[in-house]
C-alpha cells in the first residue's frame, strides 16, 4: 500500500506537454462543480421550504382547531373556548402555546381607493415574534384585556396600494345586517415576501370583531396550536382531535395550503434528478481521466509487471492517482459552495419576485449533515466507479506488449 501511494506520487501530470494534463484539469473543475452544484442544491432546497413553511405557519400556526361546519370559511362560527379545552391541548406532549383568534373579511375605503380585506384578530396572549421579525416601520400592536385597541398592523403591500402610513386612519366597512364600520389606526407596517398573505391581511384587536359578530368574550373564531416539531405535525393534529369536542376539528397548515406545500414538495425530486445527472457527468468524466492517466503509462504498468507487482498493487497506484484529483475537486467544491451560500445568507445579492416565488431573494440554509453526506457520498460513489476500470487496465495488461509499445 505504501509502495502504491509512493509511485502514484511520480505519475502526476506535471509537464505540459503531456496529454492528460488538461484532461486531469478538466476531471478536477467536473469534481469541484458537481461538489458545489450538489452543495447549492440542497442548501437552496432547505432554504426555500424552510423559509416559506415558516412563513405560511407564522400565519396561521400549525394546527388550527375551529367549528365543524366552518369549511375555511373567513366568516367562522364562534367556537366557545374553556380553561378545560385550552388545559387539554396544552396537555399534549408537542403543544408550544395556544392562542385565539377571529377572522373577517372587510372593505377599506380611503379617499381615493376601496379594497377588500381580511381581518385577522388577535389577543394579548398572540405570538408576536413571527410579524416583529417582518415588522419594516412602526411597532407590533400592544393589546390588553381591559380595553379595546383601533390600532393595527397592515402590510407593505396593501399601504403602497392604497397610499397609507404610520400614524394615518382608515375607515373600513364589514357587509352584514346593518352594515358597520370601524375606524383603524396604522402602528405597524410588514413585510413577509409571502404575497398570498400580505394582499390581504390585516392585524387588529379581536375584541373588534368580536363586537361586530355579537359575540361574549368566550367566543372566538378558532384557536392556533403552536408545536416544537413540524416534522411531527399529521400525528400531533390526529392527538389534539382526540381531545376536542364532537363540534370542533383540528387542521394542520398543509391543509389550509395544500398548493403551496405541494408545490415545495417538487422540490425534493428535482434534487434526485440533479443528483442523478451530477452522479453520471462526474461518473464519466472520472472514467475517462483514469483510462487516459492509465493509457499514458502503460509502459509503466508493463515494467511493474515484469518487476513482479501484483494487479491489486498496479490498481491502487492508479486508484491513489484518482484520489488525488478526487480530493482537490471536493475541498475546491466545498470552499466555493459554501462560500456563496455564506455571501447569499448575508447579503442577499440573488433577489426574486415575491409574487411567484413567496421570497424576495433566494434562501439558504446549510444543514452540516447534508454537507458530510454530499462529501461521503462523492468519495464513496467516485471510488466504486473507479475501481472497475482501474482493476480492468491492472489485469489485462501484458507485462511483454507494455514494454513493446515503449
Amino acid at each position: 500500500m505504501k509502495f502504491s501511494l509512493f509511485f502514484s506520487q511520480k505519475l502526476i501530470p506535471k509537464n505540459s506537454k503531456q496529454v492528460s494534463k488538461p484532461v486531469v484539469a478538466i476531471s478536477i473543475i467536473t469534481v469541484a462543480l458537481g461538489v458545489c452544484i450538489l452543495l447549492l442544491t440542497f442548501a437552496i432546497t432547505t432554504g426555500f421550504q424552510k423559509e416559506i413553511r415558516d412563513k405560511a405557519v407564522g400565519f396561521g400556526s400549525h394546527i388550527e382547531v375551529v367549528h365543524f361546519d366552518n369549511n375555511y370559511s373567513y366568516e367562522s362560527s364562534p367556537v366557545f373556548i374553556s380553561a378545560e379545552l385550552i388545559d387539554a391541548i396544552k396537555q399534549v406532549q408537542g403543544v408550544v402555546h395556544v392562542q385565539p383568534f377571529t377572522t373577517k373579511a372587510g372593505i377599506i375605503k380611503t379617499e381615493n381607493d376601496v379594497e377588500g380585506v381580511l381581518f385577522k384578530g388577535i389577543d394579548a396572549d398572540y405570538d408576536s415574534l413571527f410579524f416583529v421579525k417582518n415588522l419594516v416601520n412602526g411597532t407590533f400592536l400592544t393589546l390588553s384585556d381591559s380595553a379595546t385597541s383601533n390600532d393595527v398592523l397592515v402590510s407593505e403591500t396593501l399601504a403602497k396600494k392604497l397610499r397609507l402610513d404610520i400614524g394615518q386612519k382608515f375607515m373600513a366597512f364589514f357587509v352584514q345586517n346593518p352594515v358597520r364600520q370601524r375606524m383603524f389606526t396604522i402602528k405597524g407596517i410588514y413585510n413577509t415576501g409571502f404575497e398570498t398573505y400580505d394582499k390581504t391581511h390585516i392585524i387588529c384587536d379581536m375584541a373588534h370583531l368580536q363586537k361586530l359578530n355579537d359575540w361574549k368574550n368566550d367566543c372566538v373564531g378558532g384557536l392556533e396550536i403552536l408545536i416544537d416539531d413540524f416534522d411531527k405535525i399529521d400525528r400531533m393534529n390526529e392527538t389534539i382531535s382526540d381531545v376536542l369536542p364532537y363540534d370542533l376539528q383540528s387542521s394542520t397548515i398543509i391543509d389550509r395550503n395544500r398548493d403551496v406545500f405541494d408545490w415545495i414538495r417538487l422540490f425534493d425530486q428535482n434534487v434526485l434528478i440533479l443528483i442523478f445527472l451530477v452522479v453520471i457527468t462526474t461518473g464519466v468524466s472520472l472514467i475517462s481521466t483514469q483510462l487516459i492517466l492509465s493509457l499514458e503509462h502503460i509502459s509503466t504498468i508493463g515494467l511493474l509487471k515484469a518487476l513482479g507487482c501484483t494487479t491489486s498493487v498496479i490498481r491502487n497506484v492508479f486508484l491513489f492517482l484518482s484520489a488525488k484529483i478526487l480530493g482537490i475537486g471536493i475541498l475546491a467544491g466545498n470552499a466555493v459552495g459554501l462560500l456563496f451560500c455564506f455571501v447569499q445568507n448575508y447579503f442577499h445579492l440573488i433577489k426574486m419576485d415575491p409574487g411567484k416565488y413567496y421570497v424576495s431573494y433566494i434562501p439558504v440554509d446549510v444543514q452540516w449533515l447534508h454537507v458530510l453526506l454530499i462529501n461521503i457520498g462523492a468519495v464513496l460513489i467516485s471510488f466504486a466507479v473507479l475501481v472497475i476500470p482501474a482493476h480492468f487496465v491492472a489485469r489485462r495488461t501484458s507485462a511483454i506488449s507494455a514494454l513493446r509499445i515503449e
